[in-house]
C-alpha cells in the first residue's frame, strides 16, 4: 500500500474525478499518466468523470483513515446511483464490480446509454452560481456531480442553464484529469450570461438530484416496474379491462411536458410513442432515467417526493410473481382449477406437453385456461414431463447421392488433369459441384466422397512440385539449361521461406533432366 498524505478531502457531491484533478494541482504533477501511476499503481486507467473504475486500489492508497468505504465512494462521488437507478440486481453488481476493479468499464452499453436515441450531453458543464458558493464556502472550486447527468440541462439548485465547456466527457485524451480552475478564468463573465432554464428541465434536474442523493433507492426488477406503470395507468382509467390504452397514455404524458420540450430532448412522434408503449407494457429491457421521469412524473402531477415514495414502497418481487388465481378466489373457482390441473396432468403424463396441447381441441382449450389461471404452475409442470423426440430424416438417399457425387468428382479430375491447371484442393473440388454447400455440410454421410477428397486433393507441396514441372517445360521449349533459382522464380516459390524436402528433390530432378535433354 502506498499512502497519499496530500490527497484532498472530498467535498459533498464532488466527483471522484474532480478530487484527482485537485490532487494533481496540489502536488504539481504535470503528466496525467504519472498521476494515474501514483494513485492507481497503473498508467492505463481511463479518466472517466461519470463512472470511473479501479476505485478499490485508489481507495487503498488514499489516506488510511478515510471515513468512507470504496462502495460509499462509488455511491456518493460518481454517477453510478443515477445511471443504474432502474437496473436490475445483476447489472448493478456487474457495473459496481467493474468500477471497483481494474479493467474495462461497459456502463454505456450495459445501462443502455449507448443505444438511447435521446440527445445526450457530451461536454463538461458547470453552474457559475454554484462555483461562487463553492469559493465562498470551501475556498476552492470543484466539479459537482449534479452538473453531469447525461440528460440534465440545468442546475437543480439554482434553476439556470448550465454553461458548457469545450472539454468532451469522453475525451480522446483518455487519461487527462482537468481541474475546474483551468476552465474558469473569470467568474464575472460567466455570471453575466446566466439564463433561466425551462420548468421541464428544472423538474428533470431536481428529480435526478433526488435519485443521486437517495442512498436508500431500491433495486427494482422488471416485474416490479411492469406492475408499477400498469397501476399508474389503471388508476387514471387509461385501460379497457386488462388492456392499457397506449394512445391515451401517450397523449396525457405529452400534454404534461409539451411537445416542444420533448422534441428538444430528441423525441419525435415515432420514438416517443415507442418509448411510452415500452414503458407501460411488460418490461423486457431497461430504459434510461429520463424516460422513466418523462413517463412517471405526469401521473404524480410533477410531485417528485410522491413519485419517489411510490417507487421506494413498491412490493417485493415474490409478491408480484404470486399467482392471482388462488388469491381471494371462491371455493368453486379453486375446485375448477384443481379439476383442470388433474386433467392436464393425466394428458401430459401419457403424451407429453406438446402432444397434449396440439392433438385435440379440448387440450388446446385446457392449455389456454390454465395459462390464464396459473401460468407458472403450467410451465413448471410442462418442463417436468417434456418429451425429447428425435426425428429421423429419410428424405435423402445418401448412399445414392454418395455414388453420384463421387462420379462427378472423378469427371472433374479427368477433365482438368492438366499440368497447368490451378491447385486442386478440397475446396476447389467442392466448387465444381452444383450442390457444394450441401455436400460440405453432410460430408460425414458420404464416405466415398470423403475418401476421394482425402486421396486426390492437392496439398501445397504437391502444387509447388507441379509448378516446378511447368517451369521445366517452359525452359525446355526455350532450350535453356535453367539453374535452381531460375526454376524457383518461374514457379513463384519464395526461397526465403522454408521449403519442404519433396519440393527440393523435385527441383533437383528438374535441373538434372534439363541438363541431360538440352544440348
Amino acid at each position: 500500500m502506498v499512502t497519499l498524505p496530500f490527497f484532498p478531502q472530498l467535498y459533498p457531491n464532488e466527483l471522484f474525478y474532480s478530487a484527482l484533478a485537485r490532487y494533481k494541482v496540489r502536488c504539481g504533477i504535470l503528466p496525467d499518466k504519472l498521476l494515474a501511476k501514483d494513485v492507481f499503481q497503473v498508467r492505463t486507467v481511463i479518466a472517466s468523470a461519470e463512472v470511473p473504475n479501479c476505485i478499490s486500489v485508489a481507495h487503498t492508497n488514499i489516506l488510511p483513515d478515510l471515513s468512507i468505504s470504496a462502495e460509499e465512494l462509488v455511491l456518493k462521488h460518481t454517477l453510478y446511483s443515477l445511471y443504474a437507478a432502474f437496473s436490475d440486481q445483476r447489472i448493478k453488481r456487474k457495473i459496481l464490480k467493474q468500477m471497483l476493479n481494474t479493467g474495462a468499464n461497459t456502463y454505456t452499453t450495459s445501462l443502455g446509454l449507448a443505444t438511447c436515441v435521446l440527445r445526450k450531453n457530451n461536454f463538461f458543464r458547470f453552474c457559475p452560481l454554484c462555483v461562487l458558493e463553492q469559493i465562498n464556502t470551501y475556498g476552492e472550486m470543484f466539479w459537482d456531480r449534479r452538473w453531469f447527468g447525461v440528460y440534465t440541462n440545468c442546475c437543480p439548485m439554482h434553476g439556470i442553464t448550465l454553461h458548457e465547456t469545450d472539454i468532451a466527457i469522453h475525451n480522446p485524451a483518455r487519461h487527462a484529469y482537468i481541474p475546474l480552475i483551468d476552465v474558469i478564468h473569470s467568474i464575472d463573465s460567466n455570471t453575466a450570461t446566466i439564463r433561466r432554464a425551462s420548468v421541464q428541465d428544472g423538474l428533470v434536474a431536481k428529480a435526478a438530484m433526488n435519485i443521486l442523493e437517495n442512498l436508500d433507492w431500491p433495486t427494482l426488477t422488471l416485474d416490479q416496474l411492469t406492475l408499477f406503470y400498469r397501476g399508474l395507468a389503471i388508476d387514471r382509467q387509461y385501460n379497457r379491462g386488462q388492456y392499457i390504452c397506449q394512445a391515451e397514455v401517450a397523449n396525457f404524458i405529452q400534454r404534461f411536458w409539451s411537445w416542444r420540450w420533448l422534441e428538444s430532448c430528441g423525441f419525435n412522434k415515432k420514438t416517443f410513442d415507442q418509448a411510452m408503449a415500452a414503458l407501460f407494457r411488460k418490461h423486457r429491457k431497461q430504459q434510461t432515467y429520463l424516460i422513466h421521469l418523462v413517463g412517471a412524473l405526469p401521473f404524480f402531477d410533477g410531485d417528485i417526493n410522491s413519485w419517489i415514495n411510490a417507487v421506494v414502497s413498491l412490493p417485493p418481487t415474490q409478491r408480484l410473481l404470486a399467482t392471482p388465481s388462488t388469491h381471494g378466489s371462491s371455493q368453486e373457482d379453486r375446485a375448477k382449477l384443481a379439476k383442470w390441473k388433474n386433467a392436464w396432468l393425466a394428458m401430459v403424463k401419457s403424451d407429453g406437453p406438446k402432444q397434449a396441447r396440439t392433438n385435440t381441441t379440448d387440450g388446446k382449450k385446457l392449455y389456454a385456461a390454465l395459462y390464464r389461471a396459473d401460468k407458472y404452475w403450467l410451465l413448471d409442470t410442462n418442463s417436468k414431463y417434456r418429451v425429447d423426440r428425435t426425428s429421423k430424416n429419410d428424405r435423402v438417399n445418401w448412399g445414392k447421392r454418395d455414388h453420384v457425387t463421387c462420379k462427378a468428382l472423378f469427371a472433374c479430375l479427368y477433365l482438368t488433369n492438366d499440368v497447368s491447371s490451378e491447385r486442386r484442393s478440397k475446396r476447389w473440388f467442392m466448387l465444381q459441384l452444383n450442390n457444394s454447400a450441401t455436400i460440405e455440410h453432410n460430408l460425414y454421410r458420404l464416405p466415398l466422397t470423403a475418401r476421394f477428397l482425402e486421396r486426390y486433393s492437392e496439398s501445397v507441396e504437391d502444387y509447388q512440385c507441379r509448378r516446378l514441372t511447368q517451369a521445366t517445360a517452359f525452359f525446355a521449349k526455350q532450350n535453356i539449361r535453367a539453374q535452381p533459382w531460375q526454376l524457383y522464380r518461374r514457379a513463384r516459390i519464395n526461397t526465403q521461406r522454408q521449403i519442404s524436402s519433396m519440393v527440393c528433390k523435385t527441383c533437383e530432378w528438374c535441373v538434372d533432366w534439363l541438363a541431360q535433354n538440352i544440348k
